[in-house]
């Protein structure tokens, strides 16, 4: 009996766990889904896709982004402060008029991106920075 007890106090103790574990479940997907706030650099909004097309060719980093019932144009999107600034004065620099826009997302590919290349966006010139935002908007898996 005495070897025996230990095994039924596992069981006891797994039943249990997985009880409170199962009874919380909508509470623990919710941890799982992954959001953050960023900044957005909106170049424009269009009612067409094939207008957001047209005018995302201008722009080869930029992705189009669907949101209701209007498509928005994006050249970039950061979420650390320095890099948002640096990104404002490129784009200023070089003439390119745009819109800030705080925005949440959920795409796993473009948080990841951002997590692993936007810290170093600072430490080159401007093609390098430009570069590593291109390979970060690539990243973005959403529909368009």
């Amino acid at each position: 009996m005495k070897k025996l007890l230990p095994y039924l106090f596992a069981v006891i103790a797994g039943c249990l766990f997985g009880l409170f574990l199962f009874s919380n479940k909508d509470k623990s997907l919710l941890t799982f889904k992954e959001s953050i706030s960023v900044t957005g650099f909106q170049l424009g909004v269009f009612n067409s896709l094939d207008l957001a097309k047209e005018y995302s060719n201008k722009y080869p980093s930029s992705i189009i982004v669907i949101d209701e019932d209007v498509y928005r144009v994006y050249i970039s999107i950061l979420s650390l402060n320095d890099t948002i600034k640096r990104m404002e004065k490129y784009l200023n620099n070089h003439n390119i008029a745009f819109y800030k826009k705080d925005i949440t997302i959920s795409d796993k590919g473009l948080i990841k991106a951002l997590n692993n290349y936007e810290k170093s966006m600072l430490e080159g010139n401007d093609n390098t920075f430009f570069s590593i935002n291109k390979l970060i908007m690539e990243s973005y898996g959403g529909e368009v």
